[in-house]
């Protein structure tokens, strides 16, 4: 008879737990909107370094790469959000084949455009010398370098191009590409503007 008491108890203590979970009423607004939030490397990245994304990951293709190895190029999957949400509202891969997200891929990657295509990665401040054949460099093929893209159906930017369009960086890694792209939004991570802007603030040196 004690040992039913003590496993009623016990269960009787579980359910309750449960119900209170269940019940967010008693959540603050902050704490649910961080239950409901994605996060663009825990969430979205896997998306786009999965074997349904092989010929952005295998590093012998002409495609642009997502990852290589042990190396993952968050700014280039951050910086393609707007074809992701057009591939999403029946647009089609811009490359060839017919590559769709599953209905779960698509819902994730909706909710993260919803809020903002943003990464939440705070990366370290930038404090040393950055120039333009060191650091802008590898930016450009990763991030701006495409069929699509610049180098593809935009033109191809060099060191002249991009000094001449200072101020329209400045605008862009100002608001992480929500403004000042002539081609569209963009989502650009913090490391790719702070290295931009640190650039800038240090007279763009080639």
């Amino acid at each position: 008879m004690n040992k039913l008491l003590i496993y009623l108890a016990i269960f009787g203590g579980i359910f309750s737990l449960g119900a209170c979970y269940n019940n967010k009423k008693d959540i603050s607004s902050t704490t649910l909107s961080n239950i409901n939030s994605v996060s663009f490397r825990d969430d979205v990245v896997p998306i786009m370094i999965s074997g349904a994304c092989g010929c952005h990951n295998n590093g012998t293709t002409t495609a642009v790469q997502f990852s290589h190895g042990d190396t993952i190029f968050y700014s280039t999957i951050q910086a393609r959000a707007g074809i992701y949400q057009q591939m999403i509202n029946g647009g089609g891969h811009p490359g060839e084949g017919g590559i769709f997200f599953t209905p779960a891929q698509a819902a994730v990657i909706q909710k993260w455009i919803s809020q903002g295509a943003k990464d939440n990665y705070v990366p370290p401040p930038i404090t040393g010398p950055v120039t333009y054949t060191i650091n802008i460099v590898p930016i450009y093929k990763t991030d701006c370098k495409g069929g699509s893209c610049h180098g593809g159906l935009s033109k191809t930017l060099d060191y002249a191009t991009l000094v001449a369009d200072q101020s329209i960086l400045q605008k862009m890694m100002s608001t992480g590409g929500a403004t000042g792209h002539p081609g569209g939004t963009l989502s650009l991570s913090a490391t790719t503007t702070q290295t931009f802007l640190a650039w800038i603030a240090q007279g763009l040196p080639n």
